[in-house]
């Protein structure tokens, strides 16, 4: 393979890799499990790139030396392989955590995932500066080439399927997403994670009230004693978070739909936003309120703060950044669900 296909085959595969990794995120059903089967395969083939790849670099440093842009492609190199060596080994083992000093614990996913999104911008600019504008035809339109980029799409196809084999042996067998499981029914005990830089809370159900607006003909206060007199239904569902792990529960609340009936939804209402104390929040379709939680306790006793006292929100079938803690505040509004990002800013 040419240097110039090899480079350009580098560049689309991560560009690939960085937006199906994303989309990963926000996807928690198994009809979306091909979006996780193409990640996987694809950085899988990117293995077999790092050999052609190698022979790149090292022709360089021959031909050239080292100069004042070397350190900045041994840096890119690195990212690289950190990016290929987080990921294949959390297919693997699917466990693995480095302690961050002021920190605490990240695990193999965490850094899979921040070092990819590191790695983004100097690739941008390494591409830029130093890689051939184009590709010629003759560098993927003969047979030579064609073979030896199926034979890196194939490769990358074994190596991910050889590493989903070998994942049951290093431990529980991994969730479609990867995800793997902890503390299924033990309630409070399962992990307690936060999104991003979310602090947890400390809530007085005294004084803590949950208050229903917008786009309702009866905006409702209502007191955690209320709230939990509305507490008559029970659901088990999993929480997939993407720090890479899972957990089944049974949670027992009151659906946000019995909630809306009470304030009574306007005709034009199209969505509901769930929010944090923190100012975390997530927007849902409105007809998918009957499916959503309020949970008062997980696993018939009531839920500790880190996860999410005095009120939470239960969404089977989305990952564990939709199940917003310490709820305190649900609006109902005519805008449409998709009218907000992705995944979280806050």
């Amino acid at each position: 393979m040419s240097p110039r296909a090899t480079n350009h085959a580098i560049l689309y595969l991560l560009g690939f890799e960085l937006v199906s990794g994303l989309v990963s995120f926000t996807v928690g059903r198994p009809s979306d499990e091909w979006v996780f089967w193409l990640h996987g395969i694809a950085g899988f083939s990117l293995v077999g790139l790092v050999v052609w790849k190698y022979r790149i670099i090292w022709r360089s440093l021959q031909r050239r030396g080292a100069t004042r842009e070397t350190a900045g492609s041994v840096l890119l190199v690195l990212l690289f392989v950190g990016v290929l060596a987080s990921g294949a080994l959390w297919s693997v083992i699917g466990r693995g955590s480095i302690e961050i000093p002021f920190y605490g614990s990240i695990g193999l996913l965490v850094i899979h995932t921040t070092l990819g999104l590191a790695l983004t911008i100097p690739l941008i600019v390494h591409a830029v500066i130093r890689w051939p504008r184009g590709i010629r035809p003759r560098d993927i339109a003969n047979r030579r080439a064609a073979l030896r980029f199926f034979a890196v799409g194939l490769g990358g196809l074994l190596l991910w399927q050889g590493a989903s084999a070998a994942a049951p042996v290093a431990g529980p067998r991994p969730r479609f997403t990867g995800s793997r499981e902890r503390g299924s029914g033990l309630g409070n005990a399962h992990p307690v994670t936060q999104w991003l830089f979310d602090r947890r809370q400390q809530i007085n159900a005294e004084t803590w009230r949950l208050r229903v607006d917008g786009d309702v003909r009866e905006p409702l206060v209502l007191t955690y004693a209320e709230v939990s007199d509305l507490a008559r239904h029970a659901a088990t569902a999993t929480l997939d978070c993407t720090g890479g792990w899972y957990t089944i529960q049974d949670w027992s609340g009151v659906r946000l739909s019995d909630v809306l009936a009470l304030a009574q939804v306007s005709d034009d209402a199209a969505s509901v936003v769930v929010r944090s104390r923190t100012g975390f929040k997530r927007r849902f379709p409105l007809s998918e309120a009957s499916q959503l939680l309020l949970a008062t306790q997980v696993r018939g006793e009531p839920l500790s703060s880190g996860h999410g006292y005095p009120l939470r929100l239960v969404a089977p079938g989305r990952r564990g950044y939709h199940w917003v803690k310490w709820v305190e505040a649900i609006e109902v509004s005519s805008a449409p669900s998709w009218w907000q990002s992705p995944l979280p800013r806050q």
